[in-house]
């Protein structure tokens, strides 16, 4: 994850970009692992850095952190439970596969609800969930036709349970043929893990003719605003908000690949024939995500879809 600019990058230009905020502040790394991001703060001028993380990694965190002379500053620690009573900013790497996969957003929210002082600052502070028409016969035919015959023999029993699982790609934004649609817009400041279990609406229309809709795609986008009550509208693109001085990023095609890359769900038509669909169609539908149960890292994902005088359907996905 070090090596993904775009993350790290994001995370480092807000901090150094507004040291203002950092300096003299008591600053809390949720899931620090090697401490990049707590050094970041540290380095802004943060008065004390106090870094969580119940991993092995925390050991070779603290000889980086001494080896780069922030000893002074920074304190980590391996229990949620903190040496000081509040703290003034929240920065967490949490994200995981389709945002949500792995439940460490729980973690933070914990911490923020706990900790956080009134007016304190999440970092980043807000996120979107979007989804997308996939559509691309290249990777249907490597993936799913090409067990009808390999070598002249044929192979389908490997395709038992090939839909069933919620894929992790780097796509072409050629593949997606429609907009994309924010379903979930996550103010980090005031969401609730409640909210993070939903079944939520969307609506995407096609700007080009396909063959059929081999699936869907979800990306998130992420943004850092230097204040909980900076306005940001739920359907912010990063391109648009980076022109107007914010820092953001976007996991989606369109942007440079990240280690997050996106989720593609491919639709089993079963023994029906895919519909074509022509471009100007609309899709409506929900998307529902579900942890697999209380403590779990896996993640269940929900899909109903109708097209505008075309196909309905609906299926679900694991993520694990």
């Amino acid at each position: 994850m070090l090596k993904d600019a775009i993350r790290t990058d994001g995370y480092r230009d807000f901090i150094y970009e507004n040291k203002h905020l950092f300096k003299d502040k008591v600053v809390l790394d949720v899931g620090c692992g090697t401490g990049i991001l707590s050094m970041f703060c540290a380095k802004a001028g943060a008065r004390k850095v106090i870094s969580v993380d119940n991993s092995n990694i925390i050991d070779r965190a603290k000889e980086i952190i001494h080896e780069n002379g922030f000893g002074d500053v920074i304190t980590y620690i391996e229990e949620v439970t903190l040496p000081v009573p509040q703290v003034d900013i929240i920065v967490s790497e949490w994200m995981g596969y389709c945002l949500l996969f792995e439940a460490m957003f729980d973690s933070v929210i914990y911490a923020r609800d706990r900790y956080l002082a009134p007016g304190g600052l999440m970092v980043p502070s807000h996120a979107t969930l979007r989804i997308a028409p996939f559509a691309d016969p290249d990777f249907i035919d490597s993936h799913i036709s090409f067990w009808n015959d390999v070598y002249g023999f044929n192979m389908r029993s490997m395709l038992t349970g090939i839909y069933d699982e919620a894929l992790v790609r780097s796509v072409q934004p050629s593949t997606i043929p429609g907009d994309s649609s924010v379903f979930l817009p996550l103010p980090l400041h005031t969401i609730t893990v409640d909210e993070l279990s939903f079944l939520k609406e969307f609506q995407v229309t096609l700007n080009e003719d396909v063959d059929s809709l081999d699936g869907w795609a979800i990306w998130f986008d992420i943004f850092f605003m230097p204040s909980r009550d900076s306005p940001i509208s739920d359907d912010a693109i990063p391109s648009e908000m980076q022109k107007k001085g914010f820092v953001a990023f976007t996991t989606g095609p369109d942007g440079p690949e990240t280690h997050w890359q996106q989720g593609i769900l491919l639709i089993d038509h079963g023994k029906k024939s895919a519909l074509p669909l022509k471009k100007g169609q609309t899709i409506t539908g929900k998307v529902g995500y579900q942890k697999k149960s209380k403590e779990s890292r896996s993640l269940d994902i929900s899909i109903e879809w109708n097209v505008q005088e075309g196909e309905k359907g609906s299926q679900e996905w694991s993520l694990q």
